[in-house]
C-alpha cells in the first residue's frame, strides 16, 4: 500500500471513529429531547386538566353567588312582609283607638279576628324570619370555612 493510500486510511478511520463518537453523542441528546417532549406533554395534560378544576370552580362560584343573591331576595322580601305587617299593626291600633271612642260589640267582634288574623302573620313572619337568619348563620358558616380553607393556596 503506498504512503498517501494509507494516509488516507487512516484519515477515513479517524473520520468514523469521530462519526461514531457524535453518533453517541447525538442519541444521548435525542433521548433528552424525547424526555423533554414527554414531561412538555404531561405537563400540557396537567394544565388542561386543571383548566377544566377552574372552570368547575368559577361555576361553583356563580351558584354560590346565585345563592347568596337569592338570600338578598329573601331578605328584601321579608323586610317588605315586615313593613306590611307594621302598617298592618298601625292600621289595627286605629280600629282599636275608634272602637274604644265610639264602637259598638259588632265592632268588637271585628276587633278580636282582626288581631287573631294579625298574631298568625306575625307567628307565621317569625318563623320565616328564624329560617332566613338560620339560613345566613349557615352560609357564613361555609364561606368561613371556605376562606379559611383558602389562606394557604397560592
Amino acid at each position: 500500500m503506498s504512503k498517501s493510500l494509507m494516509i488516507a486510511a487512516m484519515g477515513f478511520a479517524s473520520v468514523v471513529s469521530l462519526s461514531t463518537v457524535y453518533a453517541d453523542d447525538h442519541a444521548g441528546m435525542k433521548k433528552e429531547h424525547e424526555a423533554a417532549h414527554a414531561q412538555h406533554d404531561k405537563w400540557a395534560a396537567e394544565h388542561a386538566k386543571m383548566r377544566v378544576e377552574h372552570l368547575r370552580a368559577l361555576a361553583m362560584i356563580a351558584k354560590l353567588q346565585a345563592h347568596i343573591y337569592e338570600h338578598e331576595a329573601e331578605l328584601v322580601e321579608h323586610d317588605e312582609e315586615i313593613r306590611a305587617h307594621e302598617d298592618h299593626a298601625m292600621h289595627h291600633a286605629e280600629e282599636i283607638a275608634a272602637h274604644e271612642n265610639d264602637g259598638d260589640a259588632s265592632d268588637h267582634e271585628h276587633l278580636e279576628k282582626e288581631h287573631a288574623a294579625f298574631n298568625a302573620n306575625h307567628d307565621a313572619m317569625a318563623k320565616k324570619h328564624d329560617e332566613v337568619k338560620a339560613g345566613h348563620e349557615e352560609l357564613h358558616k361555609v364561606l368561613a370555612k371556605l376562606m379559611e380553607l383558602m389562606k394557604n393556596v397560592k
